[in-house]
C-alpha cells in the first residue's frame, strides 16, 4: 500500500490508472477521430513519464 500511496504522489494526475482509462484511449484509437494516425505509441500513465 506504501509503494502504491508513493506512485500516486509521483503521478500528476494524483491517481492511478484504471481499466476505463484504457479502454477509452484504445476506444478513440479505434474511432473516427484518429483515423489518421497512424504508427504511434499512446502512453496511457497519467503524465508519469513526462
Amino acid at each position: 500500500e506504501e509503494d502504491k500511496q508513493a506512485l500516486v504522489r509521483e503521478t500528476p494526475l494524483g491517481r492511478l490508472c484504471t481499466v476505463r482509462d484504457v479502454a477509452l484511449a484504445a476506444g478513440f484509437l479505434l474511432g473516427e477521430d484518429a483515423a489518421f494516425i497512424t504508427g504511434q505509441t499512446l502512453t496511457v500513465d497519467g503524465g508519469f513519464s513526462l
